[in-house]
């Protein structure tokens, strides 16, 4: 966890370095007035509704690799025209428990809250790399996630889109497949 604390000290850091540093041509201003980053749209919020895939998951029948379904929150506040910074708060619906080796972790209705940066590689197409910690009535576990997100914009500020995540957990891995409905603001 403390690993993952620093992770994520040093990426806010580089992040605000290069927002600090960032010119802008006139060009670019008019990019950033007309795209989601102009001084309108600095915030993005948006419900996420998903499938997390635990491959080292069971539920109960012994059934393996779980499929639970999501909700999620997120905020995120554009630094510059290509950096963001923001926080997820997810809730997985399920219960099942993860085989590990020698014995297994139950999990029931697990909650992540993370801080994540994303960097706009292509326009509407984001990549995120951030941490947290899931919390969950059994046991607290750390969080480490990389992913990917597409936006469609539907006007006024609307916005659809998927999302792909990997979430490396202190005991096991989980894919997330997610689509989001959200507002830039």
């Amino acid at each position: 966890m403390k690993n993952c604390l620093i992770f994520i000290g040093i990426l806010i850091s580089s992040i605000h370095l290069s927002a600090q540093h960032e010119g802008h041509s006139k060009a670019e201003s008019q990019e950033h007035e007309t795209t989601h980053e102009g001084p309108e749209h600095k915030y993005k919020m948006a419900l996420a509704f998903g499938y997390n895939h635990i491959p080292d998951g069971f539920e109960e029948g012994g059934e393996e690799s779980v499929f639970a379904p999501s909700i999620g929150l997120d905020f995120f506040y554009a630094l510059n025209h290509k950096f963001a910074l923001g926080m997820v708060a997810d809730l997985e619906l399920a219960e099942y428990a993860v085989d590990l080796n020698r014995e297994s972790l139950e999990r029931e209705r697990a909650f992540i809250l993370a801080i994540l940066g994303a960097y706009e590689v292509l326009p509407h197409w984001e990549l995120l790399l951030g941490g947290g910690i899931e919390l969950e009535r059994h046991r607290n576990l750390g969080v480490v996630r990389f992913g990917t997100e597409y936006e469609i914009d539907l006007g006024q500020g609307w916005i659809i889109g998927p999302s792909l995540f990997f979430d490396i957990k202190e005991e096991f891995n989980v894919w997330a497949f997610t689509a989001l409905v959200g507002k830039r603001f």
